[in-house]
């Protein structure tokens, strides 16, 4: 089962069924509804044909069709029972000739229109519960029951064949490749040889009384059953018995603490199985891992009786004592064979053309023929719309109402005026296509999933209690090519503009992405971390540099998606991020989001705070920016004694009134008590010696130009939270503050007006943003998202209000209205922020023209010594003459380790999907000179220390070893990860021009952005333009350098060197204006050898030597020359 596993149809056999519906009719006439006390019914999916078949307890064995359950065939296989319940069908099988059903006492087989075959009703049969075939395939089966006998039936012929005796009260039979396997009245599991018949293995006591069903697969047999309690009454399990056949004994069994009535394996993941209680509970389990398990509920009214699973894993069907079948699977792949055959329906009638005369019989006409108005077409002023019949009343509800004398709690799912929406709403075709699946259907894009606004904001009338798709969680589907291959174009509904990025989800605690959205566009935030960032900090773990990283990406990225795989991989590496709770993998499962959020939001601002005192101890500018100057003042109630420690905070959780009164409190008059912290509470009195009750309240010394705000709520408190926000025009888009003697006074609106003209102290702090969870009812989808006014982060400021929302990857534009809304219960902030407002509090890029590149010039590593010779020739740090400027070329390679394998699903139907792709990370960085007297010479060529296990060096492609990463073996200049990348990012903000071959990966996996004009990448110029084929390094240097390159292994200096040659012979031929036919060469060579080098040997055999570069001439002996140096040009491309 698949996570969008849903009720997909529940089936009303007097009316058409409907989709979701939350009107139920019973799937056998009314007459046969009682409760099914004597013997449930039996359901069994055809495994050749698109059917669904159900047998009834008064012997009528009934087909559906397709997941839409259209009613194929009806028909009576068993009837004149000698006692009550004899005619019932206890079990229904198939083969590819028809069905065989099961009765008591009779065996009947029908073709599947239901025109019947043979009937058995043989003396021996007295009470029969189960069959199965035997080897003998489909023509032969073995019946057995609570009776002394079993019995052979060939099926071909439709007689029994063969008895043989038995002690066992069989109560269910399966076929397993190897043996029949059957479970007995008291709980023993035993397997019959399919030849003779007799018991070859049991598993005695599987449970304390009878089974209740068991299913088998491979070599795992699972059981459920009863067990007696002390009360002398029967209960179901809680134990799912598991058997291995391979080895005869009893594996650990898998826990269902709701009572295992109902278990299948299923047919295509051998390890999986599907177990459900008659109350309606279904749990998908791993029994090699019962701990990975997902929970769905069916919504019953009475118990469940029957539970059936189809031959391809992907619909599971579920009948009630009430007669309501249910089925579930996805409703965009839900099919109940593989491969299916058509099934056959009766043809339409052909109606006879009469010819009418006066002597014609009225009989031979027949019925309808008309071209008038019937009667029966009633005009439509006179055709009414009416109400379907009311909903059945819970059974909880009249529970609760029996002992409130008529009244029962309200369930507050709707409003009281409102029922529930019964139709299906979800947008048809919201789930992106890949780009490798639109380059299959020729570009065409479904660019109009999200043009309808109804399809963003969601029906006006059911968006307080229903989540917007807009709102909703976003995830990111994989293909075989990984999260590259994903469109995030197609789910960003940004209006054109490119100055919004996208943040990536797939990557471990990226819950955070809202938070460092809002910090993002908070400007003074985001210049103090650019600023800091430009400095020559080092710190492995310093998450203000890594935050700086993380902004200059995003601004640098024009819309594009980003993720921030750095700088959560250095937060993950901090020992207090573990000890505060604030990683997802350490959360609890009860723990809300919002919380979560918050302390993160606490943890970061303390954090980068910490990083900016450790680097330089006199600076207060963030300090100034973030922190409430205050002292706190402590009296206790006593003794009157005093104490003022300090009480400096970065975040300040807002608190509310204990009780909710009305009218509520403004938002100002709660900030200034969240910040003066006036309360009474106990604390340690050192004139006492005691705890005692302590007057409390700060004094504030100095306000901040940024003011954060946790909208703290818990479970207790959530009625009277909500009744603030809810209150329209409750949070409002500025504040203005004042100072005064240590007393704070906030004010909104008109109060806010009035003071703008008669206090010069007053500050005014705009919000720039909020933080919101998003908890609709399957709480499992709970996300948040940011709402932010990108109006501040603009350096035009044109426009005062830009409201846009931030969910992950996808941002669109919202009105401030929209944005401001709290009415809908599912939307609740957890972080608000506040800057001031003040010229100086706008974006500032001055950061560049301070860069502090001392690392470019200095051997920065672990461990070894710079001076070696063979350093030396391979790598050549920079001098001071040869400083990087804007336009500088330089040449780039990057090798990478394999850090975390695919994680792949293989689905209901075999095909495979990728849960989480494969994660690299950075092993080894080549920079090169790209011109001048050095030119082809690196300058740097790094290491990247790598504490995290390696999964696979990938040798082959890399060039890395095992051991060529750890500090202690390593014969390389190691350096940490941070080192590495901040030269990288330093180069790319002195201008200089990167060229490569594939860079783009090389970038995203560095977690780096480089803007296109910044980059030259080999891959590009040398792409065919009839194919738009991209042609290996290897390839390129054989077809257009005649040399041979990455004979054993990838080296990133030969790489980069190669790219670089690649890119000068690219000149020289645009130049002698022949590339055209340079490109066309290049493929006919291409198609000749299949766009591959040569073998080695013959590559050898066939290579030159390469002059030097020389340029006042030419680089090769077969470069043509530029047009204009002489009267004619010639030139060829000698290739083999």
């Amino acid at each position: 089962m698949e996570s969008d596993w849903q009720e997909v149809c529940v089936l009303n056999c007097l009316h058409a069924p409907s989709r979701k519906s939350n009107l139920r009719m019973p799937a056998v006439p009314p007459s046969q509804v009682v409760g099914y006390t004597t013997v449930p019914p039996t359901l069994a999916f055809d495994t050749n044909q698109e059917l669904l078949w159900v047998g009834s307890e008064h012997g009528r064995v009934i087909s559906y069709f397709s997941p839409e359950l259209r009613k194929y065939t009806s028909y009576r296989g068993h009837d004149h029972p000698l006692l009550p319940g004899d005619d019932a069908v206890r079990n229904i099988q198939v083969n590819d000739r028809g069905v065989i059903s099961l009765a008591a006492r009779s065996l009947h087989f029908s073709i599947r229109r239901g025109l019947a075959q043979w009937n058995i009703a043989h003396e021996g049969f007295r009470n029969l519960s189960g069959f199965a075939y035997t080897n003998r395939g489909t023509s032969e089966i073995l019946v057995g029951g609570g009776q002394s006998s079993m019995f052979t039936v060939n099926v071909d012929r439709g007689t029994v064949i063969g008895e043989y005796s038995t002690e066992d009260d069989i109560k269910v039979m399966k076929r397993n490749p190897r043996a029949i396997v059957y479970g007995t009245g008291k709980g023993d599991v035993k397997l019959l040889d399919m030849n003779t018949f007799k018991v070859v293995r049991e598993f005695p006591q599987a449970h304390g009384s009878t089974i209740s069903d068991l299913d088998t697969q491979g070599n795992t047999i699972l059981t459920c059953g009863y067990s007696p309690s002390r009360q002398g009454t029967y209960h179901l399990d809680t134990l799912v018995k598991v058997y291995d056949l391979r080895t005869n004994r009893a594996l650990a069994p898998v826990g269902f603490p709701s009572g295992a009535a109902f278990v299948r394996m299923h047919p295509k993941l051998s390890a999986a199985a599907i177990v459900a209680s008659q109350a309606g509970q279904v749990q998908v389990v791993d029994i090699e891992n019962p701990a990975a398990i997902k929970l769905y509920h069916a919504n019953v009214t009475s118990y469940i009786t029957a539970m059936e699973l189809a031959p391809s894993g992907d619909a599971l069907a579920l009948m009630d004592a009430d007669g309501y079948l249910q089925l579930w699977g996805s409703p965009d792949k839900l099919r109940f064979t593989e491969l299916m055959n058509p099934v056959e329906w009766p043809e339409p009638p052909v109606l006879p053309n009469v010819t009418i005369k006066d002597d014609t019989p009225l009989n031979t006409i027949g019925m309808p023929y008309y071209r008038d108005v019937l009667l029966s077409a009633w005009p439509p002023h006179e055709v009414f719309s009416v109400n379907k019949m009311p909903q059945k009343i819970d059974a909880d509800i009249l529970a609760a109402s029996a002992t409130k004398t008529g009244y029962a709690p309200y369930h507050r799912r709707t409003p009281r005026y409102c029922i529930e929406r019964t139709k299906h709403t979800d947008p048809t075709g919201a789930v992106p296509k890949f780009l490798s699946q639109q380059a299959k259907s020729k570009g065409s894009r479904n660019s109009g999933d999200f043009d309808d606004g109804r399809l963003l904001y969601g029906d006006e009338a059911r968006r307080q209690f229903e989540v917007p798709p807009v709102f909703r969680k976003v995830e990111i589907k994989y293909s075989k090519f990984g999260v590259d291959d994903f469109d995030f174009e197609q789910v960003t509904l940004y209006n054109g503009q490119s100055m919004i990025f996208r943040l990536e989800t797939h990557i471990s605690n990226s819950y955070m992405n809202p938070l460092l959205q809002m910090y993002k566009f908070t400007p003074l935030l985001r210049n103090l971390a650019l600023h800091h960032t430009a400095t020559a900090c080092t710190k492995d773990d310093c998450i203000l540099c890594q935050m700086g990283f993380l902004f200059d990406m995003l601004d640098k990225a024009n819309g594009q998606n980003c993720q921030a795989t750095n700088f959560l991989k250095t937060f993950s590496s901090l020992p207090t991020a573990d000890r505060h709770g604030v990683l997802e993998e350490d959360s609890s499962s009860g723990e809300l989001l919002s919380s979560m959020i918050q302390s993160l939001n606490r943890f970061l601002l303390d954090q980068i705070s910490l990083d900016q005192r450790t680097w330089r101890n006199d600076s207060r500018a963030l300090e100034e920016a973030i922190t409430i100057g205050a002292t706190k003042s402590q009296r206790c109630n006593i003794c009157g004694k005093e104490s003022r420690p300090l009480g400096d905070t970065n975040v300040t959780d807002i608190i509310y009134p204990a009780k909710y009164n009305k009218p509520v409190q403004t938002f100002s008059a709660l900030i200034k008590q969240s910040i003066q912290m006036d309360t009474v509470q106990k604390g340690w009195c050192d004139k006492c010696q005691r705890y005692q009750q302590q007057a409390m309240r700060k004094l504030v010394r100095r306000l901040p130009k940024i003011m954060i705000f946790n909208a703290t709520t818990n479970e207790k408190s959530l009625t009277c939270v909500r009744a603030h926000w809810s209150t329209p025009g409750w949070l409002p888009d500025e504040i203005g503050v004042v100072v005064t003697n240590g007393q704070l006074s906030v004010f909104q609106g008109e109060d806010l007006r009035i003071m703008k003209e008669r206090s010069q102290d007053l500050v005014i702090f705009d919000l720039v943003g909020f933080v919101a969870e998003i908890k609709p009812e399957e709480k499992r989808n709970t996300h948040l998202i940011s709402f932010v006014n990108v109006a501040f982060s603009s350096t035009d400021r044109t426009q005062e209000s830009n409201w846009h929302i931030f969910n992950d990857f996808l941002v669109t534009p919202v009105g401030k209205e929209d944005a401001l809304d709290f009415a809908p219960k599912w939307k609740m902030p957890s972080i608000i922020c506040f800057q001031a407002r003040d010229p100086c509090n706008t974006i500032d890029n001055s950061w560049r023209n301070y860069l502090d590149t001392s690392l470019l010039y200095i051997g920065y590593s672990f461990g070894y010594d710079f001076s070696e010779p063979e350093r030396v020739r391979l790598c050549k740090s920079l001098e001071q003459y040869e400083e990087p400027k804007p336009g500088t070329l330089v040449a780039l390679d990057a090798e990478f380790v394999s850090m975390q394998n695919e994680e792949t699903e293989v689905k209901a139907d075999g095909s495979r999907s990728v849960v989480r792709p494969s994660r690299l990370g950075l092993a080894r960085v080549s920079v090169l000179r790209g011109e001048g007297a050095s030119e082809g010479v690196a300058f740097l060529d790094d290491y990247i220390i790598t504490r995290e296990p390696v999964v696979d060096f990938l040798t082959e492609f890399s060039g890395i070893h095992a051991g060529d990463l750890d500090p202690s073996t390593s014969k390389h200049a190691l350096v940490p990860l941070k080192v590495a990348y901040k030269r990288l990012w330093l180069l790319l903000n002195l201008g200089c021009v990167f060229v490569g071959h594939g860079l783009l990966k090389d970038f995203r996996i560095i977690n780096i952005h480089v803007p296109k004009e910044q980059v030259v990448d080999t891959v590009d110029l040398f792409v065919l333009r009839s194919s738009q084929r991209k042609l290996s390094l290897r390839f390129l240097a054989w077809v257009v350098l005649r040399e041979g390159i990455q004979l054993d292994t990838h080296d990133s200096i030969e790489d980069s060197y190669t790219a670089l040659r690649l890119y000068k012979k690219y000149l020289e031929y645009s130049d002698a204006g022949v590339l055209e036919s340079m490109l066309n060469n290049i493929e006919i060579e291409g198609v000749k050898t299949g766009f591959k080098p040569p073998p080695r040997g013959l590559l050898a055999e066939h290579r030159t030597d390469t002059p030097p570069i020389v340029w006042e001439g030419r680089s090769e002996a077969n470069t043509p020359q530029p047009r204009g140096v002489g009267s004619e040009v010639a030139w060829s491309l000698n290739v083999m």
